[in-house]
């Protein structure tokens, strides 16, 4: 079993998908700084991440801060001892869970790694007691919307956030759990 008892998800590529706990600060710090310096900062899902931005998302706090409670979860997909990619989850409501996003090492795409995070993730909603996910993308990140589409979201609404003082236009999706 993984933190928070979510079991741990063993896939056929030798790739497991665990809760996050306080023990995996380290390993979720490398694999941010990873997936960020191999992706670009340019690079969808990437908008407005700095090297100054990524320094305080990986320090121990705010690491942290993100990894389990009422409001937050984030879970990992592992190739031996190496985080490989992560997806992470908010609460929005006492009926709605944000997946705030799914990022898998550039290396490691196209394996089918996104799938078991997403369903880790609508697994422990669902027994957290949420009745829809919601998600947001870059509305030109097509390769993320053919994904979430293919796995029951629907298109909600188009909008613009502020993200690190980028005006972002972003599609929302949401899925009935």
């Amino acid at each position: 079993m993984g933190a928070g008892g979510v079991p741990s998800t063993p896939d056929t590529l030798g790739i497991r998908v665990t809760e996050a706990g306080d023990g995996h600060v380290d390993a979720i710090a490398s694999f941010f700084w990873e997936a960020w310096r191999s992706s670009g900062p340019d690079a969808p899902g990437w908008a407005g991440a700095s090297e100054e931005v990524i320094a305080e998302l990986t320090t121990s706090e705010a690491i942290r801060e993100r990894i389990g409670g009422p409001e937050r979860r984030m879970f990992l997909a592992w190739e031996g001892n190496r985080v490989v990619a992560f997806a992470a989850t908010r609460s929005e409501d006492a009926e709605a869970v944000e997946l705030v996003g799914i990022i898998v090492l550039q290396d490691m795409m196209g394996h089918g790694i996104e799938t078991p995070l997403l369903e880790s993730a609508a697994r422990w909603a669902v027994e957290a007691g949420f009745r829809r996910m919601s998600v947001k993308t870059e509305a030109t990140n097509d390769r993320a919307l053919g994904f979430y589409r293919s796995r029951g979201f629907i298109d909600s609404r188009m909008l613009v956030e502020d993200v690190e003082g980028t005006a972002m236009e972003l599609s929302e999706l949401i899925r009935t759990l």
